[in-house]
């Protein structure tokens, strides 16, 4: 919004966060894990409203006699039983609050067991949510989005052993939401979308170091030119200025990147053959460093290299972290993409030159017993509009 609009009007942002949103998905995850447990919650809150409300009650109660009695309190028989029994229900629905908190306690850690889903969940909708900023046709609700979650919830693998059954439901829902977002994006965006997962889902584990991120997307953004400069090899400069920019900026970062560019100074024959290799992020780098570096700061040494190899560095770094479904796109199967979808909520088809998925409707249809005069379809144009929602309806 414009400052017109702010200087008008109060603008109050109830937008979803992060730790929020986890909350909710953690009462939906418990609701249908242990749906005991969720209904022994639900009627716990409900009694400690009414035991609060009865003792907001005896106290009002009580205040009303004394502020209206009159004479000597202590001759005032009928005030002092009635101060008697408000003090005995006071102890006594005192008690059944402390009794009622201490269960509350216990359902809690019972829930916590839950909350890795839950968290990974928020994530994973923040991550699919952020896409929109590429293409509004990426908006997702999270209406939309509490479908896909539940549904991860009900495919993911039984186990009697919560630690099983926890590390299967993680699994098939990172898995579901990959690929129901992979579905609706276009192929261009479809790696960014996975390593934007893999980041956020090591940054929701403490894994990942945001400094480092910032430099594999900016560089080094210092306007001072180092004075120091690059090495060369048999009188060959194979590292670029930009690039040795950035590895004065890279050696700042980290103590594994300390002594970088001496080191680069003692052996540069050897960083000029991996330089010079056609897939160096596929081989090992000179001095040991492959092995002392992660996979993320080895992508970062590489973009300092060769940064017309980082594409490739970073469809193996998703491999490394993730697996290497996340970065295989699914294929376009009208199965999945039917029971993905429910009553409320239609499947929409964005079609390029060329493209018909009208075959694959109708056998999908003919193989759910809706073939035939059962389904109903029509070419939309001028006056249309009405047929359709008539069909609808």
């Amino acid at each position: 919004y414009g400052p017109e609009i702010f200087g008008k009007v109060m603008i109050i942002n109830y937008s979803v966060t992060l730790s929020g949103l986890e909350d909710q998905l953690l009462n939906e995850v418990v609701r249908f894990e242990r749906a005991d447990l969720a209904d022994q919650r639900a009627a716990l809150v409900e009694e400690v409203a009414e035991l609060a409300g009865m003792l907001k009650e005896l106290e009002d109660t009580l205040l009303y006699e004394l502020a209206n009695s009159t004479g000597n309190i202590l001759d005032n028989t009928d005030l002092i039983e009635t101060l008697e029994k408000t003090k005995t229900k006071a102890v006594e629905i005192s008690e059944k609050l402390e009794v009622s908190k201490a269960t509350a306690v216990e359902i809690d850690e019972t829930c916590a067991a839950y909350r890795p889903v839950a968290k990974r969940g928020s994530i994973l909708f923040f991550v699919m949510s952020s896409l929109s900023t590429l293409n509004n046709m990426y908006e997702l609700s999270l209406a939309l989005y509490m479908v896909v979650f539940l549904q991860s919830l009900e495919r993911a693998e039984a186990d009697s052993m919560i630690e099983n059954r926890l590390e299967n439901i993680l699994a098939q829902q990172t898995k579901d939401c990959y690929n129901y977002c992979c579905r609706g994006i276009f192929e261009t965006h479809k790696l960014m979308f996975s390593l934007q997962m893999t980041l956020r889902i090591q940054d929701g584990e403490g894994r990942l170091d945001m400094q480092l991120v910032d430099f594999f997307l900016k560089g080094n953004l210092s306007l001072d030119k180092s004075y120091d400069p690059a090495p060369s090899a048999d009188g060959v400069d194979f590292i670029s200025d930009s690039g040795w920019h950035d590895m004065q900026r890279l050696v700042t970062l980290s103590d594994n990147f300390t002594n970088m560019i001496s080191d680069i100074r003692a052996e540069v024959g050897a960083w000029k053959a991996w330089y010079d290799l056609e897939a160096p992020e596929s081989a090992p780098m000179p001095q040991g460093y492959d092995e002392k570096l992660s996979p993320l700061e080895r992508m970062l040494v590489l973009r300092c290299f060769r940064v017309d190899r980082v594409y490739v560095a970073i469809t193996k770094f998703i491999m490394i972290e993730m697996g290497p479904e996340y970065v295989s796109p699914p294929v376009m199967d009208f199965d999945i993409i039917f029971k993905d979808s429910t009553p409320m909520v239609p499947v929409a088809f964005v079609l390029s030159p060329g493209a018909d998925p009208a075959t694959d409707i109708f056998k999908l249809a003919a193989k759910l017993g809706m073939g035939g005069p059962r389904l109903k379809y029509m070419a939309l144009g001028q006056g249309q509009g009405p047929v359709a929602q008539s069909m609808v309806e």
